[in-house]
């Protein structure tokens, strides 16, 4: 169980990483207390929804769970694809990331961070501790991507854009098979 919270986490939080890189590519480093909002509000998020899925876990039975997990990481990779594709083509990044900014930034991870641990929660996951894994690995994806783009390491970093909609199908239809 924790391999499949550690690995749903990283999968959720790649999003953040090219969130970070994007606000890099425009010169602007996010400082560790903006970081730290950002990776505070999924934690927040995702606590009362897990500790709702568990309640809702003992009245459905695991084949409902599966099935429910799969549409909402279906849900994910679709509106993960399409936040890919709106940020692609306004290529619309704040200059500066102010508490405002964070507090979106935050607020936007953890509506993804929340379906995915309620998907967790109806299969047993713990809800005190999964959701920081969740704030944890945005917080990490976050702060790399950034500094990444800040340093230009990454010249080719859009051929792996798509990589969180394809993962989050992959971890769709591991949910019923």
């Amino acid at each position: 169980m924790f391999v499949e919270a550690i690995i749903t986490a990283i999968i959720v939080s790649i999003d953040g990483f090219f969130s970070g890189f994007a606000v890099g590519l425009k010169k602007t480093k996010i400082n560790i207390k903006k970081l730290l909002i950002i990776a505070i509000i999924p934690i927040i998020m995702a606590m009362p929804i897990m500790l709702i899925g568990n309640v809702v876990s003992e009245f459905i039975n695991s084949n409902i769970a599966n099935y429910i997990g799969f549409s909402l990481f279906i849900f994910l990779a679709i509106s993960s694809f399409i936040n890919i594709r709106k940020n692609k083509d306004t290529n619309d990044y704040e200059n500066n990331i102010n508490l405002t900014n964070s507090i979106i930034i935050g607020f936007t991870i953890g509506i993804d961070s929340s379906i995915s641990a309620f998907s967790l929660a109806l299969m047993h996951h713990n809800p005190f501790i999964t959701p920081f894994y969740f704030g944890i690995t945005h917080g990490i994806l976050i702060w790399l991507g950034n500094r990444i783009s800040l340093s230009n390491k990454i010249s080719n970093i859009h051929k792996i854009e798509y990589l969180s909609p394809i993962l989050f199908t992959i971890i769709a239809f591991t949910r019923i098979f």
